[in-house]
């Protein structure tokens, strides 16, 4: 596992940049900086003090307590959390400036003197702060499909920034690396992942990046799978990072690996964002681009977990009267629901219990499964009576699968069915 350098901090350290206080700014960003590296030195051994895995695949030559460890980043955040903001002024805005002047002649006053006006136009202080919105490794099994991690991406900069969205799955210090890493955008106003057709939007690079305003937020998605075979307790851990458009476009990179990667102060001028209808602005790498505590980057982890089971429901076709895939009354839209079971255990009378909402109506003879015990039919009729327990639940308008005892590390158990929106 390799291309990612282990001194990127994964602390959301919060912006503590202020166009109008330099001093403050340098004190709180080298304060960060510091603190951010000793976070970075002991954050495989929290991961190692929590999990404890037989592997024994991560490095335990520093021990430091999971409790003084999160009490440590407590004490980080709480300094610099009152200064989560954008930076001062907003971009592309204009001062302006006069002075003035009094003064007498043989003791008689005269009118003042006013001087020429001077105009400056503020810069746009690029910035971004990504953090990871799981509160712990986010349990899953092997073999699972698109499992979520969450995370938030706030313009913390003075102007309006599209955000270029990267993941990495190709981290050091961890024991797996999670693939087919794929960001989705939050849009539909259901907190969690949900994907397909009325999910949440998938994100190309360059195509959709969310358009971010000066202290505005996204809630980011990043959907990997899983490989099969791994111990319990192995971590995979998945990196995103927000990347200012400008950066991106100015030098040809989005990677902090890359040599034209800038750091803080890096100016491209006329670049900048005339927010307030300013001239020529120009675009300043801010305080996240340090290199030392890369702010706009974060990681998050998965962990397989022995007797962890996996229910991941998609939308996978919706096809509608006029032939096409629009989602009218008439359309039919095709789910499906993926279970996995993590190796080490077995799952016991494992049942799946999918209420049809009421603006949809289940279509006969549509179940599908992928795999049932002896005995289990998907025929929608319940029968025979006490021994078939999969079909559809009229009186509850329901989908039941009955996959009773289900050993872990198989390969998922897929259930699809089709319903008609009303």
């Amino acid at each position: 596992m390799t291309n990612q350098p282990q001194t990127r901090a994964n602390a959301a350290l919060c912006d503590c940049g202020h166009v109008n206080n330099p001093t403050k700014q340098n004190l709180l960003t080298e304060f960060a900086a510091a603190l951010a590296n000793v976070l970075i030195g002991l954050k495989i051994n929290l991961d190692s003090d929590m999990d404890c895995h037989a592997s024994g695949g991560i490095a335990r030559s520093r021990r430091f307590s999971g409790a003084a460890m999160r009490a440590l980043t407590a004490a980080v955040l709480g300094v610099l959390s009152w200064s989560a903001h954008a930076v001062g002024t907003v971009a592309g805005a204009r001062i302006d400036s006069s002075a003035q002047m009094t003064f007498t002649i043989a003791g008689v006053a005269q009118a003042p003197v006013t001087s020429n006006t001077t105009s400056v136009v503020v810069d746009e202080v690029l910035d971004a702060v990504v953090v990871d919105q799981d509160a712990a490794p986010v349990a899953v099994a092997g073999g699972a499909i698109a499992a979520p991690l969450s995370f938030n991406v706030t313009n913390t900069g003075n102007g309006s920034e599209p955000m270029r969205l990267v993941p990495d799955a190709a981290i050091t210090g961890d024991d797996f690396n999670p693939t087919g890493a794929s960001i989705y955008l939050e849009s539909n106003g259901t907190p969690g992942l949900q994907i397909g057709a009325g999910g949440d939007t998938a994100y190309v690079a360059g195509t959709n990046d969310p358009v971010l305003a000066r202290d505005t937020s996204v809630a980011v998605y990043i959907a990997s799978n899983i490989p099969t075979g791994l111990p319990q307790g192995a971590l995979g851990r998945v990196s995103l990072r927000a990347v200012p458009r400008t950066v991106f476009v100015a030098t040809g990179t989005d990677d902090p690996t890359n040599a034209a990667f800038p750091v803080p102060g890096a100016s491209f001028p006329g670049a900048g964002d005339p927010a307030s209808g300013g001239g020529n602005v120009t675009a300043v790498a801010g305080t996240t681009f340090a290199p030392a505590a890369l702010r706009l980057l974060a990681d998050g982890t998965y962990r397989v977990s022995a007797g962890s089971v996996t229910l991941a429901k998609t939308v996978t076709s919706v096809a509608d009267p006029q032939g096409g895939n629009r989602l009218v009354p008439g359309a039919i839209v095709r789910y499906q629901i993926s279970v996995s079971v993590a190796g080490g255990s077995t799952a016991q009378n494992l049942v799946v219990r999918d209420p049809v909402p009421a603006n949809l109506a289940y279509v006969a003879g549509s179940l599908s499964v992928s795999s049932l015990p002896p005995g289990q039919q998907a025929d929608d009729d319940f029968l025979p009576a006490g021994s078939d327990n999969t079909g559809f639940d009229g009186p509850n308008d329901s989908v039941v699968v009955t996959l009773g005892d289900v050993a872990g590390g198989g390969a998922p158990i897929v259930i699809s069915f089709n319903t008609t929106i009303r």
